[in-house]
């Protein structure tokens, strides 16, 4: 019997016989490849800028979310831990915040619920890009292992916190950053947390106010950090010798961790083209430029929140007086889980008390008079937060202002609200500049605010915070905030065309005093106290306010001496930057000096001859600017109005606050007043004794005193506290050998202008550096740019990107 395969091989024979050539079955075709999720282009220019280039959303998040974890992936996935509201279950309680995530898992509800109410309602391109760069994330993640992440102050090798994330945790993350200001605020968080439900009678009576006036004012100082304010300056063609528009952003941000900056370039052709700095964990450009519009912001003051007193019914406290009737306080359980030392999870429970306001807080941290369930006077309080929704907004306002051609353009794509806490400033090639508080303002109108703000609480807190906290009537229907048909839907904010802004050819400025004085010589008026208290109409400034317009005025007219020819180029613009004057020093050194020459005894002469050659400035080489700032600490502390950040005195000033001068007054000291004299002594007494206890000598080059360490270098750091009028504002305490590793001030810088090509000129640094990777060698490279007062020349057109390129084009795909 023949074989199979005889039988096989004879018919395959039999059949090519009776077959055409051209009959044979063709081979079958390869497999198709594999359709691709994501594709993108990185590429890295000098100082390790990356430039991410895809076709769809989604692949350029993929790319920017893989870029960025090569560089800081554990700085962003220790944020998003606790916005998830899982510190506590995966790091423990040391390293945790049992408190933060309590508070989140109530704002949020479990996260099906949270993408469910809030990421489905964003537009698709919105989510795309959130789940490609939670991806490329991932990706580095995968590729990287848990054994191999970095190490060092802001490393997370082996950390039993590292997971995979998803978009969803993206934007819990995006939400908490935009609650910092309100509900995510540490001195609201404690009061929400506070509330453990009704007691047992009211608490009693004080016998007097003064106490808690005054630990109010102490406690909202916590409210804001005028250092990490910022600054923006936006020019039009008037103020220009181009006749095109310039900008210089310089935020003082946080430099490390949350709310530190990343650069980066990120590029959809026809799309989206954006090149400057996104904060860490971002999936979009924050402060930037395109090819015709650069933007920049300053932090806010403005009311983001308001309080509601609740007068309790006295049969039941779970019930508050609303319009006649009583309405319920309603419990709600929270539950997390909290990691022990062995390892084992721990539920733990939180109550929660809800009006239809909001969340009741408990001030005792603030202040005994406000504590009680009821307080003194039978009420409690409630809290409102305008920001609950804006973050989830912000992702799409962000992109769509990048895509802006010209300023109305970018005044258009504002008009959604999704800037939480932001004054906006930007420029365009044409030569416009624009400054608009749009941000979200609940719509609460000045007569609400003269009707609504009664009783006793509500007057005590907005004159002890000068406005800044508002406790309204809980029980009036008409102190609820209203509707503007502009604004969001359900938002219940000021709509675009009600808040305050200028649209200009000359200049526009903002150091994080209100909107008054965005134009020194055009101040707009007419607005309620709750869209700028801090710095209101008509109210003294800061300093720091007072020498920014000071300095434009000077350049205009080419008497700063930067330049013989007036108006700015980029060239003065980054002079003005770096001019590092002590605009304090400038308004009472001269008569500081004229006491030390009658008054000062032998402790405090030595300061007082290092002070007389001192240049006034906080360069490095600068010689006593560390006397000056703790002698200016001294009488800040004496006589400031802490939360205003001003000194605010009826016999200090020898010339008083005049609302027709607002930069130049305030200014010199009262020689006629006896108490001046031995004022200023005992301040530089005490500066002294506070420099000698650092081991800083007073005649220490500025450079030594004030570094940040990286890998055991100490880099110097111009500039100085923003409290005693330093535009470059660094905030950094003293501590031994000096103002050591400062924490937050002048972090990314740009200096955006255009000429006649396509192509936007944008000088940049990033002052504590692209990585916080010790092993990087972007680690301390700006860093030390930076300390030379240097800027990196950011490329955007393809034939600068090609030129600067470092390394090799990194396709990543899957």
């Amino acid at each position: 019997m023949p074989s199979r395969t005889v039988l096989a091989a004879s018919l395959c024979i039999v059949l090519a016989a009776c077959s055409d050539s051209s009959d044979q079955i063709a081979p079958p075709p390869p497999p198709p490849e594999p359709e691709l999720t994501y594709s993108a282009e990185i590429r890295r220019t000098e100082y390790g800028i990356p430039h991410i280039r895809a076709e769809d959303w989604g692949s350029l998040g993929y790319g920017f979310g893989y870029a960025y974890a090569q560089d800081n992936y554990c700085v962003a996935m220790r944020e998003i831990v606790f916005a998830a509201g899982r510190s506590a279950e995966l790091m423990g309680e040391e390293m945790g915040n049992v408190e933060s995530d309590f508070l989140f898992r109530f704002l949020n509800g479990d996260k099906d619920a949270f993408a469910e109410e809030f990421v489905s309602a964003l537009p698709q391109f919105a989510r795309d890009l959130a789940e490609g760069y939670s991806r490329g994330m991932n990706r580095y993640l995968e590729e990287t292992g848990l054994d191999n992440l970095p190490e060092g102050d802001y490393g997370c090798r082996n950390a039993d916190w590292v997971y995979p994330i998803d978009s969803v945790d993206l934007f819990l993350f995006l939400r908490r950053e935009a609650l910092r200001g309100s509900s995510e605020q540490g001195l609201f968080r404690r009061a929400i947390l506070a509330t453990t439900g009704p007691d047992e009678g009211a608490a009693p009576a004080p016998d007097a106010l003064d106490d808690a006036v005054r630990a109010l004012q102490d406690a909202a100082v916590a409210l804001r950090d005028i250092d990490r304010g910022s600054n923006g300056l936006a020019l039009g063609r008037d103020a220009t010798r181009s006749g095109k528009g310039m900008l210089l952003g310089n935020p003082h941000q946080p430099w490390f961790g949350s709310g530190a900056w990343y650069q980066a370039h990120l590029t959809l052709p026809g799309v989206y083209d954006v090149a400057g700095a996104a904060l860490h964990g971002f999936p979009f450009i924050g402060i930037g430029f395109n090819r015709d519009v650069a933007w920049t912001h300053t932090v806010s003051l403005a009311n983001r929140f308001s309080l509601y007193e609740l007068k309790l019914n006295p049969d039941n406290p779970l019930q508050y007086d609303y319009d006649g009737e009583w309405r319920d306080i309603v419990p709600q359980t929270v539950t997390i889980q909290v990691r022990q030392p062995d390892g084992s999870l721990q539920d733990r429970e939180q109550v929660f008390y809800v009006s239809h306001y909001g969340p009741v807080v408990n001030l005792k941290g603030v202040a005994s008079l406000l504590d009680g369930w009821p307080m003194f006077n039978g009420s409690v309080l409630a809290f409102r937060d305008a920001n609950i929704l804006t973050g989830i907004r912000g992702i799409e306002q962000w992109i769509t202002k990048g895509q802006a051609g010209s300023i109305e353009e970018y005044v258009d794509a504002l008009q959604s609200i999704g800037n939480p806490v932001f004054h906006e400033l930007a420029a365009d090639r044409a030569g416009q500049a624009f400054y608009g508080e749009l941000s979200a303002v609940p719509f609460v109108t000045q007569a609400q605010l003269d009707r609504c703000i009664n009783g006793v609480v509500g007057p005590l807190l907005a004159a002890a915070t000068t406005n800044v906290i508002l406790s309204l009537d809980g029980s009036d229907p008409a102190c609820e905030w209203g509707t503007d048909p502009e604004a969001p839907p359900g938002s219940n904010l000021y709509g675009g065309s009600s808040l305050p802004q200028l649209l200009t050819t000359d200049y526009v400025g903002n150091s994080n005093n209100s909107y008054w004085l965005s134009d020194a010589n055009n101040p707009l008026e007419g607005f309620p106290v709750i869209m700028g208290p801090v710095g209101y109409e008509r109210q003294q400034q800061f300093l720091r306010t007072r020498i920014g317009h000071i300095m434009v005025e000077e350049r205009k007219q080419a008497t700063d001496g930067l330049d013989s020819e007036p108006l700015f180029n980029l060239e003065t613009l980054k002079g003005l930057m770096y001019a590092n004057r002590v605009y304090g020093a400038e308004v009472v050194l001269d008569d500081v000096l004229a006491i030390c020459a009658t008054e000062a005894a032998a402790p405090v002469l030595q300061a007082c001859n290092v002070l007389a050659g001192w240049d006034r400035r906080v360069n490095v080489d600068s010689r006593g600017a560390q006397i000056f700032t703790e002698f200016w600490k001294e009488i800040s502390d004496e006589l400031g109005n802490r939360f205003q950040n001003i000194v605010q005195s009826d016999e200090f000033w020898a010339v008083d606050f005049n609302p027709e001068d607002p930069l130049n007054t305030p200014s010199g000291i009262d020689l006629g007043v006896p108490a001046n004299s031995a004022r200023v002594v005992n301040a530089l007494a005490v500066a002294g004794e506070r420099l000698a206890a650092a081991g800083v000598p007073l005649d220490a080059p500025w450079g030594e005193v004030q570094v940040l360490e990286r890998n055991g270098v100490r880099v110097p750091i111009h500039g100085g506290s923003g409290t005693m009028g330093v535009y470059g504002a660094i905030s950094a305490a003293l501590r031994d050998t000096g103002y050591v590793n400062p924490g937050s001030g002048n972090s990314y810088i740009q200096a955006v202008t255009w000429d006649d090509s396509e192509c936007p000129i944008a000088d940049v640094i990033l002052v504590p550096s692209q990585s916080t990777n010790p092993e990087s060698p972007h680690f301390a490279d700006q860093t030390e740019l930076y300390a030379n007062k240097q800027w990196v020349r950011f490329p955007y057109c393809e034939a600068d990107i090609a030129a600067q390129q470092i390394g090799e084009t990194l396709i990543l795909q899957e």
